[in-house]
């Protein structure tokens, strides 16, 4: 896990897996839009996979800032995906997963050397508590990065991290990720409680990022003396 300045929103790498824990809705978009952004700038494809309310919130600021996204969908440099009706239809099946996801972009790939992709599947996961379901869904993509080449954006809402469980949830998080977008100056206009919630949240990821080294497993127990 490392921690990233936001240019790795801009300017990913194929394999890079990032992680973005957002305070409210118009942080998450902000965030999604200067990855999408730079992506169709680019000339790569860029996947979205979101709920209805979040990809209208995606196409409506691109399009204030110049973007013509029908042009974009026509040539299929953009694909669209609702996270919802694909949780719903498959949930993390591993076979679903192939048909309904990895084939699609392996298309895009015919025809766009680099894709990056945002997926809001893991958050509606967690949201509703489906914790485990979560990281084995982000276990999924960290296995689809060994067949395709893709950098893969993920957000999770901050309310829905229960201080209480810091630790352990955001350790979970973490090690499925390679990079961590730290929280900028504008998302701390906020009241100071939730600053101190925050900024334990921050704490949180340095010491996991002590703790283990990204995407490595746990090591085993030691074995008992003989």
């Amino acid at each position: 896990m490392i921690d990233s300045e936001s240019g790795v929103l801009t300017d990913p790498i194929s394999g890079n897996h990032i992680v973005k824990v957002c305070r409210d809705q118009i942080v998450k978009v902000n965030s999604v839009a200067q990855y999408v952004a730079q992506g169709l700038s680019s000339g790569e494809a860029v996947a979205i996979i979101a709920k209805p309310s979040l990809r209208k919130a995606l196409v409506d600021f691109l399009v204030t800032q110049g973007f013509d996204m029908q042009s974009f969908k026509d040539q299929g440099q953009i694909k669209f995906l609702d996270a919802e009706f694909l949780l719903s239809s498959f949930g993390i099946d591993a076979e679903a997963f192939e048909k309904f996801v990895s084939d699609p972009l392996r298309i895009m790939k015919l025809k766009y050397d680099k894709i990056r992709i945002f997926g809001e599947m893991v958050d509606v996961l967690w949201q509703k508590g489906a914790y485990d379901e979560a990281i084995q869904l982000e276990n999924r993509w960290n296995d689809l990065f060994k067949k395709i080449e893709f950098s893969l954006l993920c957000t999770y809402s901050f309310s829905h991290l229960d201080p209480s469980t810091y630790d352990e949830a955001l350790e979970r998080i973490c090690r499925c990720h390679t990079h961590h977008i730290p929280l900028e100056v504008s998302d701390l206009s906020i009241p100071s409680e939730a600053n101190e919630l925050l900024d334990s949240f921050g704490l949180a990821w340095k010491r996991i990022i002590e703790k283990f080294n990204p995407l490595t497993p746990v090591p085993p127990p030691a074995a008992p003396p003989v």
